[in-house]
């Protein structure tokens, strides 16, 4: 699909950031370039030479071509721009540096301990970063931030944690001011459930799609929103909170304080606790989708249970926003094959343009050092919003 783009000088920061978004995605010829954007090869050139210059691309082979000369192909330069990820639980830390890819370069865990306060804690952080750096060898001007993610809500254009549940010490703690005081580096924090759907929008299956939702369903349920290429904020920032849509008025009462949040019912720990009630104890959703696969039907219906609540909320945000797709990450991703075809069967039954087309249903392709990976991906995405400026 041929994106819009300009030739003229004044929408030169607009097509330099249309150029950027394509090559993030995977590495690409100024041909095709050319022939993806509608610009002319010339101010292609133009603006790829520039970027090469600072330092952000770099030629890095040989595209495959059956006819006349090989075309060379661009790719961001991981060599020169590296950002620090910060993930932040309830009861560790993941300090880490990558790439501009957000390629994991190094990391390291650090435990926080239950009765420390935020301060304790962020010393500690703070010292764990200055030994990764040293560690890393890599110059201090070569970091372009540092990525916060912690569980939400927080307000990220403040730079504070604000109440996550069970999140106690962080409680109302601006996490950006203390970083960059200390580093003297930008520093941008991010719930980590909206911080998911960056990355799976550069490195994951959402490379694919323009507009979907990314639903990360562990302790809670969350999600990231990509719109038009773009992650998708509320007015203050907010926005994602799907776990917290009302499904049921009358229903139990929420962390939140309203009533039949999607959370109450479909999070792991709340589906747990439902059969529990009922007598039917059962420890983890490992165990749960192991007993259904050995034929266990109790197990089956646990899971019957929970791909009817996950596709109410689905069809909810995909009724109003008319999604490309839905990708779901997080603990309810073990072997989802069952899940992900009772969910797809709820789905296609309900949303509105079921006649015209089927939502695509799938589980993220992400898997391996999740959490530093999305942290990384915050600064980066910021680091993109600043080249692309004057």
């Amino acid at each position: 699909m041929k994106k819009n783009a300009t030739n003229s000088t004044s929408m030169k920061l607009n097509n330099r950031q249309l150029i950027l978004n394509i090559i993030r995605k995977k590495p690409i010829s100024r041909a095709d370039l050319a022939r993806l954007t509608g610009l002319t090869r010339a101010a292609v050139t133009l603006i790829v030479d520039e970027l090469i210059r600072e330092g952000i691309l770099e030629e890095v082979g040989i595209a495959e071509s059956s006819m006349g000369r090989k075309p060379i192909l661009l790719d961001l330069n991981i060599h020169n721009h590296f950002a620090i990820g910060l993930y932040i639980s309830r009861e560790e830390c993941y300090v880490s540096i990558s790439n501009i890819k957000a390629e994991l370069i190094i990391k390291r865990k650090v435990l926080l301990e239950p009765f420390e306060n935020a301060t304790e804690s962020m010393n500690k952080i703070i010292g764990a970063i200055e030994s990764l750096i040293y560690e890393s060898k890599l110059t201090y001007e070569s970091f372009i931030g540092i990525g916060v993610v912690t569980p939400g809500p927080v307000d990220i254009n403040a730079g504070i944690i604000l109440n996550p549940p069970n999140f106690d010490k962080w409680h109302n703690f601006n996490i950006v001011r203390k970083l960059q005081e200390h580093f003297k580096l930008p520093a941008y924090l991010e719930n980590y459930s909206t911080s998911l759907a960056l990355i799976e929008k550069n490195y994951g299956r959402g490379i694919d799609f323009e507009n979907f939702m990314l639903m990360v369903v562990n302790e809670g349920i969350g999600a990231g929103i990509i719109m038009k290429d773009q992650l998708y904020r509320g007015v203050g920032g907010f926005g994602h909170e799907v776990g917290h849509t009302t499904i049921n008025f009358s229903g139990p009462k929420c962390s939140c304080g309203n009533r039949g949040c999607l959370e109450v019912y479909a999070s792991i720990p709340s589906v747990l606790k439902t059969f529990d009630k009922k007598g039917i104890a059962l420890s983890s959703w490992k165990e749960v989708v192991d007993k259904a696969l050995d034929g266990d039907e109790i197990c089956k219906k646990v899971i019957e249970y929970e791909a009817y609540y996950l596709a109410a909320g689905i069809t909810n945000v995909t009724n109003m926003l008319e999604l490309e797709a839905v990708i779901l990450t997080g603990d309810i991703i073990y072997k989802p094959e069952l899940l992900l075809n009772l969910i797809r069967q709820n789905v296609e039954n309900t949303v509105i343009n079921r006649y015209f087309r089927k939502l695509p249903i799938m589980c993220s392709s992400i898997t391996c050092d999740v959490e530093v990976k999305a942290a990384a991906a915050v600064i980066i995405e910021k680091f993109f919003e600043w080249s692309n400026k004057e």
